[in-house]
């Protein structure tokens, strides 16, 4: 399941070096800032890591999905 859309457009419009998009995934890794929590992603083919920062309403909607699919 590609996690591209939680990501901010400068992410979602990034390609892999070989030109593909990036199909990013979760991780395991989440930690919470002040007023968000930061989730890391990693795109399937490439590796390439990146990171973003969904408010406390964003995370709950989506927090079965993170936590299922995360590595």
């Amino acid at each position: 399941m590609r996690f591209n859309y939680m990501l901010p457009k400068t992410e979602q419009m990034r390609k892999c070096p070989d030109g593909r998009q990036h199909y990013y995934v979760p991780t395991s890794h989440m930690e919470a800032v002040i007023g968000h929590i930061a989730v890391r992603f990693r795109c399937k083919y490439c590796g390439e890591l990146a990171t973003a920062f969904l408010d406390n309403e964003k995370y709950k909607i989506n927090e079965h999905l993170l936590t299922t699919y995360g590595a």
